[in-house]
């Protein structure tokens, strides 16, 4: 995944998965931030989206989902900056991922 493309509006679900050398990571106890914000230099504050989460879908796997929903999706169509990071449970933080969030513009704008 070179981008993160959605539809304004839309909800999306991500399924993430940790491997090192093919082999996958055991998650157990670590959290997971997602950023999106419009300049890598605004502060977490003013972060379009932000999302974190502890709990995994199959941690001993290298599992782990999560979803925007229709609600935090309804943003400005543009092109925006995001990223991931953990922190694992021996307190080690990383950043894993950084991706251009690109939010498309649609076309049904009534409420459905």
């Amino acid at each position: 995944m070179d981008t993160i493309s959605i539809y304004r509006g839309d909800d999306k679900d991500f399924t993430l998965i940790f491997k090192t050398n093919g082999v996958p990571v055991n998650i157990t106890g670590w959290k997971i931030y997602f950023t999106v914000k419009r300049s890598k230099d605004d502060i977490d504050d003013v972060a379009i989206i932000k999302k974190d989460w502890t709990t995994h879908s199959d941690p001993t796997n290298g599992k782990s989902t999560f979803s925007l929903t229709n609600t935090e999706t309804e943003i400005l169509p543009a092109m925006y900056v995001s990223d991931f990071q953990v922190k694992k449970s021996d307190g080690k933080i990383r950043t894993l991922k950084v991706l251009p969030f690109e939010v498309h513009t649609d076309i049904t704008r009534r409420k459905i």
